[in-house]
């Protein structure tokens, strides 16, 4: 096979990679028209063996540890050694020594940019679990090629810091759970598949992923990592100043907000940030604000506002007249997504009566919900029309009318405590599961089903998706737009 006809898909991937690795693989379809090469970050000397043995003993394809000046054929899984960069030229992957900065190898970017360089349109990356944001400029470089890019669910990585630095970069064209990877690219690429293949005769083992979880190159960076353990150190501290607990929150998501918030002061070390925090003890307000801040605006995503707006048409047709509309939104920020709903809601029921509930544990969103005032900015996505009826310009801000605002009752509340409204029509939470452990996640989904009337929807964000427990509860209505209807 040519290079004009081969793919390459690199797969990059750190802590919680290889655990990620496993179901992807098992699950993958072969096409005959697509050759992986793994970029796993690995101590130098690392188990590079037993890492390609729990792979293959999974995976659906082939696997090996690829060696310098490797032909990379179809339908085949070549893992970089440890203590190596890889690098792809047309069909042939070539081992170097690893480059200045790369402080991780296999490094993603490395394999990536290559990849991108070489191979174009033939390009894809694929970014799994892993902490840091290795890999964010080798996608870039793919996608800006022609290729194709996909990244892990965040909310089911054990680490999102790899995949949420590339969606947050806007390099990555699609998120989905591992699972789904190796089908959706056996529908974008159909070919035809080598004749002796046959797939695995066995699902994913638990002992494959044990092993896997207890490889010390792939220890948890909360036991090791000078930043997890100043987190740890923190996240109590921020408890007792403020009664909010972020120790389910993820922490990848946290130590990102650390970081920057502690870049901004100058302030370089734990001690360093301690004595501040002595000096200043609002500090932890502060912090908790910053663990708490939810970037939105009117009509986010613009195409699953669509997607919603033509469910609720028929909802609202089968409901009788007089029958309220029940909204809930959880971490509902500075209200712009309450807002948006309401809008959606007037324009399609009219007179019919609308009760939406937003609920949010920071005090200062709530009070912006409250004045409901905003920058020109937050109505990128919102067509000028709907700005213009709901909304009165004010030097450069926008003031909610007050009717659309009546629609909408503020609440300070923790999503998970206290026992939930009821007979909703739609719960509206987006971009909150992905901030929290997959335990925490499941809760909460519960109490979404709770909360919702039979047929009820639920409506959460692009790059989060429902665990077992959550497919239980809801079936899918549009799982690209993340739309979902209550079960039973």
């Amino acid at each position: 096979m040519s290079a004009n006809n081969l793919h390459i898909a690199g797969v990059g991937a750190s802590a919680g990679g290889l655990e990620a690795m496993l179901p992807m693989f098992a699950a993958m379809q072969p096409t005959g028209r697509i050759a992986y090469v793994v970029a796993q970050h690995m101590a130098k000397d690392g188990h590079d063996a037993l890492v390609v043995r729990l792979i293959g003993r999974e995976s659906a394809l082939p696997v090996q540890l690829a060696a310098e000046d490797t032909k990379l054929i179809p339908d085949t899984v070549y893992v970089i050694p440890s203590g190596k960069d890889g690098h792809v030229q047309g069909e042939t992957l070539h081992l170097q020594e690893p480059g200045i900065g790369h402080l991780s190898t296999p490094s993603v970017n490395a394999l990536f940019t290559s990849i991108a360089a070489s191979n174009r349109q033939h390009g894809i990356g694929i970014l799994l679990s892993g902490t840091g944001s290795d890999g964010t400029q080798g996608c870039r470089a793919i996608k800006a090629g022609g290729g194709l890019t996909l990244a892990q669910e965040p909310s089911e990585a054990k680490f999102d810091g790899m995949p949420t630095a590339a969606i947050e970069a806007n390099v990555i064209q699609q998120t989905l759970p591992v699972a789904q990877i190796g089908p959706t690219l056996a529908t974008l690429f159909p070919g035809q598949p080598r004749p002796d293949w046959r797939p695995p005769d066995h699902a994913p083992s638990p002992l494959a992923r044990a092993l896997a979880d207890s490889l010390p190159d792939y220890a948890d960076p909360t036991v090791t990592d000078p930043g997890y353990r100043e987190l740890q150190r923190l996240l109590p501290q921020i408890l007792n100043a403020t009664g909010i607990d972020f120790t389910s929150y993820k922490e990848d998501t946290l130590l990102r907000r650390l970081e920057k918030r502690k870049s901004t002061l100058d302030i370089d070390s734990i001690e360093a940030y301690q004595d501040y925090i002595r000096r200043n003890p609002d500090e932890l307000k502060v912090l908790q604000h910053l663990f708490l801040v939810s970037v939105s605006s009117f009509f986010r995503d613009r195409a699953s506002f669509d997607v919603l707006q033509t469910v609720l048409t028929t909802l609202i047709a089968g409901k009788p007249a007089n029958d309220p509309l029940r909204v809930w939104v959880p971490a509902c920020a500075s209200g712009e997504e309450p807002l948006t709903l309401a809008i959606l809601l007037k324009e399609l029921a009219g007179a019919r009566p609308i009760e939406i509930i937003g609920t949010d544990l920071n005090p200062e969103a709530l009070a912006l919900c409250r004045e409901g005032l905003y920058r020109q900015t937050a109505f990128k996505e919102m067509d000028v029309a709907l700005r213009e009826r709901y909304f009165t310009a004010k030097g450069q801000h926008y003031q909610v009318n007050p009717e659309l605002l009546a629609c909408i009752r503020y609440e300070q509340r923790d999503v998970l405590s206290g026992a939930p409204a009821q007979a909703l029509d739609l719960v509206s939470c987006r971009n909150l599961l992905i901030y929290m452990k997959s335990h925490l996640q499941d809760k909460l989904i519960k109490s979404f089903h709770q909360a919702l009337r039979p047929q009820g929807l639920l409506f959460i964000g692009q790059s989060e998706s429902l665990s077992f427990v959550g497919n239980s509860l809801f079936v899918p209505i549009d799982h690209y737009h993340r739309l979902f209807r209550r079960r039973h």
